[in-house]
């Protein structure tokens, strides 16, 4: 049930604070991080397929958003309207955006989400040129400079926000819509995409023809383990370039592990790590953010690791290239498969320490528009883990998706 506008501002006054997070392209695992992050009481006020508002978050947006790896916007509810026509917001955006400093020119836009209510989403974003002509006309009277940025669709990407200097001017207003009602917050802070991106594109080691975990799917499995980094040794025991080694490091894991059976994989993963050092995300050798990498098959991994770790992260082995999608062929690999991992898991849990979270990146199959889910739940259970939560991570035409599995050991 949605606050309404008497809440809200009973809210604001006695400290209480509503914050939205506009979420990415895998809603469901992003709303899981940020809960992941902030504590599962965290109190959620609204949500949809594309936002997540809750209460009194204490982390300050800044440091927040760049935990996050699924997040794109982060920002706090100003009010809320109780009627659909957006018209009825002006006073309030012209007034906030009016007290832009710094530059003397106020920029700002304007994007619109669905919180419940995705067509008149689409009539308020058609009609923003007006509004925000309304806006712009407002804030003239100031006798400044005004520039009003629109894009083509119903919001703003992070890479506009930025661009455009939004953040540093007069503000995004994001336009959340519910059945009844618009709730207005402003941005505080997005995704900084060129920062995703050199960690992505410009590390010197890419192995594409075995795969690579982007950069934002590694960040957000390390964060769904929902442990406090700075207490906390991390394993990767399929490591490969080291893509989540790095994103570990980076938040400030006490100490970070990698290990895989492949020479190129570890030769790769240190080339990356001392080129991560290189560009100043931490000072290399300190002593939160130590990474260790060593040549060892998960199955034997006991044997190089003389103690157990508190978190396990990592993206196993997704299956060979398919041929075909004959369900005699498909079986022949799962049966394959599930062995290969049933070892592995075997080995990882004893290196686990009692409640340690456990988080793999498994393979799930698509067949046109059918995911087929490998039959891991009881495999989990029978090796004496809890199977805690899965998730799907699947881009556009995929014939592999992953299947992102929590497992929690138990005491």
């Amino acid at each position: 049930m949605l606050p309404n506008l008497v809440d809200l501002v009973k809210k604001r006054h006695t400290g209480t604070t509503m914050t939205f997070f506009i979420l990415g392209s895998h809603p469901d695992i992003a709303r899981a991080e940020i809960l992941a992050v902030l504590g599962q009481s965290t109190k959620i006020v609204a949500e949809s397929s594309t936002v997540l508002v809750v209460e009194s978050v204490s982390v300050p947006l800044e440091v927040l958003q760049e935990r996050l790896g699924g997040t794109i916007k982060i920002g706090t509810v100003l009010e809320e309207f109780p009627t659909l026509d957006a018209r009825a917001c002006v006073e309030m955006i012209a007034a906030k955006a009016g007290k832009a400093e710094g530059k003397n020119k106020i920029t700002f836009g304007l994007s619109a989400y669905d919180l419940g209510n995705p067509n008149s989403v689409r009539k308020i974003s058609n009609n923003f040129r007006t509004l925000g002509g309304e806006v712009k006309s407002r804030l003239k009277e100031l006798d400044r400079p005004v520039r009003f940025v629109q894009a083509k669709e119903a919001a703003l990407s992070s890479v506009v926000v930025l661009t455009n200097d939004l953040l540093k001017s007069g503000g995004e207003f994001v336009l959340l819509v519910t059945k009844t009602s618009i709730i207005i917050g402003k941005t505080a802070t997005v995704q900084n995409f060129e920062l995703w991106s050199r960690r992505d594109f410009g590390r010197p080691m890419r192995d594409t023809r075995s795969g690579m975990l982007p950069p934002k799917l590694a960040r957000m499995m390390i964060n769904l383990a929902g442990v406090d980094p700075k207490e906390t040794t991390l394993l990767d025991p399929f490591c490969g370039s080291g893509t989540i080694l790095m994103e570990a490091a980076m938040i400030g894991y006490k100490k970070v592990i990698g290990s895989d059976n492949s020479e190129k994989a570890i030769a790769d993963s240190k080339t990356n790590t001392d080129w991560f050092y290189a560009q100043t995300y931490i000072e290399k050798g300190t002593v939160y953010n130590n990474i260790q990498i060593v040549e060892s098959p998960a199955e034997t991994i006991d044997r190089v690791l003389k103690n157990p770790v508190d978190v396990i992260v990592g993206e196993t082995y997704l299956g060979p290239p398919r041929r075909s999608n004959e369900r005699a062929e498909m079986e022949k690999m799962i049966k394959g498969l599930m062995s290969l991992y049933r070892d592995s898991l075997i080995a990882l849990a004893k290196q686990t320490k009692p409640n340690g979270v456990i988080v793999i990146a498994f393979p799930a199959f698509v067949i046109k528009n059918d995911v087929i889910h490998l039959p891991l739940k009881k495999m989990i259970q029978e090796i004496g883990l809890t199977f805690d939560q899965a998730w799907i991570y699947k881009r556009e035409d995929q014939q592999t998706a992953r299947e992102i599995v929590r497992m929690i050991k138990r005491a």
